[in-house]
């Protein structure tokens, strides 16, 4: 293989590199340009370079990247025909180092967690997989991904007292973050971190749908992402504020927003999902199981 060499992450020019290598590999992964759109949010650019490590060829070729989140979660992605056993073992190494220097900064020991890997997808998971296993990470189901074609969706109803829209002005970003916060308590998004989420590419308000009250509560969401050279959605996150459940609100949003994904362009949408009430919701909208996927697990405490 030709030489090649680690650096920390230097600015938004890598995380577009990192979201054109996702893309590139739309077949063999779920993991997609929206996904890494959400995860930024936690940090600035600044703050990424002490996170995200990547990894180029001789001729500066991205070959692959990591990206470690102090909480422990963490993802490992290759380009597809370039994993071999020795990079995947240091890209795992750096995982590691990164946890054991939060502790030594004083941070207590957190679970290390990663997760979207299916060893009957590619030879980058079968690759990934049995490495994790050998440094003691344990493989656990907590759910999977969903796909439909867009060429049909359905008109999404409401009860009375409620409507759809997109997410416009400044009023709309509040009560999102508020009915983000609801929905999935204890949550850590803030309006710092969902304007930094706007900000970042490909994020697009028109595609960032929410059903409101009457007298403008946000009260469910589902913030769709585009991937144009795929064709192809992504739904993340979706959430109904718990005062709200059970009324048909996540359906319904999920419905807009894949007809909002529809007429910019998208074939098809992809939804991932940890719960059977989620599974439920979403197939009833017509997705249809597509990843098998198992998530791996080692406690902080060694």
């Amino acid at each position: 293989m030709t030489a090649r060499g680690m650096r920390a992450y230097a600015g938004v020019m890598d995380l577009r590199r990192m979201q054109a290598a996702v893309a590139a590999a739309f077949a063999t992964t779920s993991f997609r340009v929206g996904d890494l759109a959400w995860l930024v949010r936690h940090h600035t650019h600044r703050e990424l370079s002490l996170d995200i490590r990547l990894w180029e060829g001789g001729d500066e070729r991205l070959i692959g990247w990591t990206f470690f989140r102090s909480k422990g979660e963490f993802n490992v992605f290759v380009v597809p025909g370039c994993a071999d056993d020795a990079l995947v073992a240091e890209m795992l190494t750096v995982i590691e180092e990164a946890s054991q220097a939060a502790v030594r900064a004083g941070d207590p020991p957190v679970t290390l967690h990663t997760y979207g890997i299916d060893r009957n997808r590619s030879h980058e998971d079968r690759l990934l997989a049995a490495a994790l296993q050998q440094r003691g990470f344990e493989p656990v189901q907590e759910g999977g991904v969903l796909m439909r074609t867009l060429a049909e969706v359905a008109e999404p109803v409401l009860p009375a007292g409620y409507g759809l829209g997109a997410v416009r002005d400044r009023d709309d970003v509040v009560g999102r973050v508020e009915a983000h916060r609801a929905a999935f308590a204890p949550s850590d998004l803030t309006l710092e971190k969902y304007d930094r989420v706007r900000r970042t590419w490909p994020y697009r308000a028109e595609l960032d749908r929410v059903v409101a009250t009457d007298d403008g509560v946000v009260v469910a969401f589902c913030t769709a992402w585009i991937d144009e050279g795929n064709a192809s959605g992504l739904l993340e996150p979706v959430g109904t504020h718990p005062a709200h459940q059970r009324r048909g609100l996540a359906k319904a949003v999920c419905l807009d927003a894949l007809r909002a994904l529809r007429e910019a362009g998208a074939q098809s949408a992809q939804v991932g999902y940890e719960s059977d009430a989620a599974l439920a919701t979403y197939q009833a909208i017509g997705f249809e199981p597509r990843w098998d996927e198992v998530s791996f697990r080692r406690s902080g405490k060694r």
